[in-house]
C-alpha cells in the first residue's frame, strides 16, 4: 500500500473514532427566544412570553443529572436574591413521566431546597424547539425576549459567566 492510501485511511479512520462538535443549541444569542407553553409540576400552564419585561433564567435539566442539581441550587441564589429575575427549570426526565418521575423530581426538589417554578417538558416540546442534546444547559432571556447567553453544560466558570450577563441586562435596563 501506497503512503499516500495508508496516509488517508489512518485519516479516515481518526474521525470516524473521534468525537464530532455537535451544535448544543439551534437558539442563537441576540435571537428571539421561541415561545413554549409547558405545565407547571402542579399542572398549571406557562407560557415563556408571558415574562416578557424581566430577566428569564431557564435550566433544563433532569433529577439524575447531578451537575444539574449543583446548577439549580446555584439558581436558588439568584431566585431568593433577585427579584427582578425569572428562574424556570424545565425538566427533561423522560417523554413518558409517571408519577414516580414526577416524585423523585419533588424529592429532589425537597432535598435541594428549591422553589422556583419548575415545568415538566412531557411531550419534549422545548427539548425539540430549543434542540437540547445536553444537560444541563443554560439559557438567559432579556426582558425584551431575546436570548443574551445560551450554553450547554455547567462547569466552575458558569457562575461568573451567568452573573456577567445578568449585570448587563440590568446595565441596559438603567
Amino acid at each position: 500500500m501506497s503512503r499516500t492510501i495508508r496516509f488517508t485511511a489512518l485519516a479516515l479512520a481518526l474521525f470516524a473514532i473521534l468525537p464530532v462538535a455537535a451544535s448544543a443549541l439551534c437558539v442563537e444569542v441576540g435571537k428571539p427566544v421561541p415561545d413554549v407553553t409547558l405545565p407547571t409540576i402542579d399542572g398549571q400552564s406557562v407560557t415563556l412570553s408571558s415574562f416578557r419585561g424581566k430577566i428569564v433564567l431557564l435550566a433544563f435539566w433532569a433529577s439524575w443529572c447531578p451537575r444539574c442539581v449543583e446548577e439549580l441550587v446555584f439558581l436558588q441564589g439568584i431566585y431568593k436574591m433577585s427579584p427582578d429575575i425569572v428562574v424556570l427549570a424545565i425538566n427533561q426526565e423522560s417523554q413518558n413521566i409517571s408519577r414516580a418521575h414526577i416524585d423523585r423530581i419533588r424529592k429532589t426538589l425537597k432535598e435541594s431546597k428549591i422553589d422556583f417554578p419548575v415545568l415538566i417538558d412531557r411531550n419534549l416540546d422545548a427539548w425539540n424547539t430549543f434542540c437540547i442534546n445536553a444537560l444541563p444547559t443554560s439559557i438567559i432571556v432579556d426582558p425584551k425576549g431575546k436570548i443574551r447567553f445560551a450554553e450547554a453544560n455547567y462547569y466552575w466558570a458558569t457562575q461568573d459567566k451567568i452573573a456577567e450577563i445578568i449585570a448587563e441586562i440590568r446595565k441596559e435596563m438603567k
